[in-house]
């Protein structure tokens, strides 16, 4: 089985396609923007630019897969800079900008007012009431009211933000608080990176048939939920990534869906691997398992050898009980680097891609190449949950709808 499936979505195909020009003969007007006008309404979720809206943002936009239409609902972006020109970067360049948000999803901000936005840059507005941060204040210095510096890691659920090398870590409003959503129009052949997804066969065939399936889970914080708002009791309440996956499932298919998420937040590889945790995963008969781990062992310097020795661990024994349970490996989306070390996790996706092509009925999900690609255009602060290794509600989402474009046959 692949390790890793490009999408081939015939309508992406077909847009990146149309981008290269023939010169024909008669009838032959070699004009080709109809053409990727065309190719693009074949996308399930594709709206009319003209007439698209915000509306409301709930039920499955929440997980709807962005990349099979051409709406982006409520990436964030903290501004940062100074109150004259503090900005930040849109993942791509907006075609209409449908409406930009707090956190929380409910206040609007103001074009011009609150707000500028030029190709892919979003600035403040000339009386903007949009919070910011300045690059000093991601160091650490000079922190706006009423937040300061600690040394105990008790208070970062409060307001107590700690210096993480050459970040901040804070678990409260201070980071999460000041990211805008924004929600905007754009142009599918603008993607410049891989769409990750995985083959899951036997789930996929399951659902189909409208037979329960069972999900589990194992794993780190990250895969607990943490830093998603609903975990952390905080607006906009939103479930974490696992639980909107049920959701989407449930929204598209007959089945009965049960979740165990038994992921366990500050765990490493090795507590994965140890027996009583397998037990407890082998214990619920899942049809299929995601397995998360990656950062903590990284922030431990685990070995590589040491980190695909456990993971392989888990899938062995749990094959060894359950063969024809399905294994998705999780390649997470990257930390903060250089708080974490980048070579060796990329270490620990060399030893995934291993275990993978030595075990049947074992994908893996390569979130942190689609993470890497992502961060060349956007900061590591726009997508975060706590500014080292979290992930927030957007992020948190773009998980939810790559497990679900691939279990998912829109």
């Amino acid at each position: 089985m692949r390790l890793l499936k490009k999408i081939t979505l015939f309508a992406l195909a077909a847009v990146t396609a149309v981008s290269c020009c023939c010169c024909g003969g008669k009838g032959d007007s070699g004009n080709t923007d109809g053409q990727k006008e065309d190719d693009m309404k074949k996308l399930p979720f594709y709206v009319d630019p003209e007439t698209a809206e915000y509306g409301e943002f709930s039920g499955d936009l929440l997980y709807r897969p962005f990349f099979l239409g051409n709406v982006i609902y409520n990436e964030t972006v903290l501004l940062t800079g100074d109150g004259t020109n503090a900005s930040g970067k849109l993942q791509f360049t907006p075609i209409k900008v449908l409406s930009v948000r707090d956190y929380t999803w409910k206040n609007e901000y103001k074009e011009n007012k609150d707000y500028k936005v030029s190709g892919n840059v979003i600035t403040l507005g000339d009386d903007s009431a949009i919070p910011y941060l300045s690059e000093e204040n991601l160091k650490g210095n000079d922190l706006p009211e009423p937040y300061y510096m600690t040394d105990d890691i008790s208070k970062v659920n409060e307001n107590g933000v700690m210096r993480m090398g050459a970040t901040i870590y804070h678990e409260g409003k201070m980071i999460y608080g000041r990211q805008v959503s924004v929600s905007y129009v754009y142009d599918p052949k603008d993607i410049n990176f891989d769409i990750p997804v995985f083959d899951a066969p036997l789930t996929v065939g399951k659902l189909e048939r409208g037979e329960p399936v069972t999900i589990a889970c194992t794993g780190d914080s990250i895969m607990e939920g943490c830093s998603t708002s609903g975990h952390f009791h905080h607006e906009p309440y939103m479930d974490d990534f696992m639980q909107l996956v049920k959701s989407g499932l449930e929204s598209k298919y007959d089945s009965e869906i049960t979740l165990s998420n038994q992921a366990v937040g500050g765990k490493t590889s090795t507590w994965g691997a140890d027996a009583a945790q397998i037990n407890k995963l082998i214990s619920v008969n899942p049809d299929i398992l995601f397995v998360h781990f990656g950062v903590n062992d990284a922030g431990a310097n685990a070995s590589k050898n040491l980190y695909a020795d456990n993971i392989e661990s888990i899938v062995v024994k749990v094959h060894s009980y359950l063969p024809d349970c399905e294994i998705v490996l999780i390649k997470c989306f990257t930390p903060h680097q250089p708080t974490y070390d980048g070579e060796l996790l990329e270490g620990y996706w060399k030893k995934i891609d291993g275990i993978v092509g030595g075990n049947k009925n074992t994908v893996s999900l390569d979130l942190y190449h689609m993470s890497m690609k992502m961060l060349e255009t956007k900061k590591y602060m726009d997508v975060t949950g706590n500014g080292i290794n979290h992930l927030n509600d957007f992020t948190a989402r773009l998980y939810a709808m790559y497990i679900l474009g691939s279990l998912v046959k829109y």
